[in-house]
């Protein structure tokens, strides 16, 4: 049985799932960033080790290890809380609710079959 032939846009579609990831990341840590305390802020990233973590993971391992780093952001930033925990799982959450959204949405627009 022959293979049919590969669709260049399943390169699109993992192009947009990568970018949502980081974009999606970066966003939401940056918006928890300017609702932290003084005292929250001390324990957050600097800037730079901030994009390092959550756009540096997400490009050179994989976008999903990305995503580790913004629930850890929340985590450290919250010390020992729950909250801070809970507030990672949710924003994972909506990271990848956003990413599956746009992935199957343009899959549908231009006729791929998920499987």
């Amino acid at each position: 049985m022959q293979r049919p032939p590969d669709s260049p846009w399943e390169v699109v579609l993992i192009i947009v799932s990568c970018t949502v990831v980081i974009t999606a990341s970066s966003l939401i840590v940056r918006f928890d960033e300017r609702r932290l305390s003084e005292k929250q802020l001390e324990w957050a990233w600097p800037p730079s080790s901030r994009d390092n973590a959550v756009i540096g993971l997400a490009m050179l391992v994989t976008p999903l290890l990305g995503l580790f780093a913004v629930w850890f952001h929340f985590v450290r930033t919250r010390r020992g809380n729950w909250r801070g925990f809970v507030l990672g799982k949710l924003a994972v959450l909506v990271i990848l609710i956003l990413n599956a959204v746009a992935v199957l949405s343009l899959a549908s627009a231009v006729g791929l079959e998920i499987e």
